[in-house]
């Protein structure tokens, strides 16, 4: 018991719902911080992640040259690749779509039936781009119509 100014208080054991409510939190971030960090050592360099960044990077490309009208060029080898365009200063380098891109080791970049660089047309008029993406066992096509990118694993057909 606690005496204060004439009152006496009775000190009961156990938690108030406040601290409950901390502790609670508390719990979820600790949770949250676990989950999000689960494969994370890969997360950023794996084939499948850059697969998506290449059709991510040839939509926008697809995109720009139908709002510019003016064509570009995706250059690219075994590994990175960059989008260009002639008109443009010194570099040629595409602000929009940045600098050139280089994969992670072990990530493999092959043009499948087309060369570098690849003509992206304004009017669309090239023909189907077809991309592979390797490390290791794990392949990765990127299918370029001109305007949409598609994304898909594949069990063969792509070297390492």
């Amino acid at each position: 018991m606690t005496r204060v100014g004439g009152h006496i208080f009775k000190r009961r054991s156990g938690m108030t719902l406040v601290e409950i409510l901390v502790v609670l939190a508390i719990v979820g971030v600790m949770a949250g911080v676990v989950t999000l960090g689960v494969g994370a050592a890969d997360r950023g360099m794996g084939v499948e992640t850059e697969a998506n960044r290449l059709a991510d990077r040839l939509r926008l490309a697809a995109d720009d040259v139908l709002v510019t009208r003016r064509p570009l060029s995706l250059s690219f080898d075994g590994e990175g690749y960059v989008f260009t365009r002639g008109d443009e200063a010194a570099t040629g380098v595409v602000d929009a779509l940045g600098e050139r891109h280089t994969l992670p080791a072990g990530v493999r970049l092959i043009g499948l039936g087309v060369a570098s660089p690849l003509a992206i047309d304004p009017d669309g008029a090239q023909p189907v781009a077809a991309f592979g993406l390797a490390k290791g066992d794990r392949r990765w096509r990127v299918t370029f119509d001109g305007l949409n990118a598609l994304v898909e694993p594949v069990t063969e057909g792509i070297p390492r």
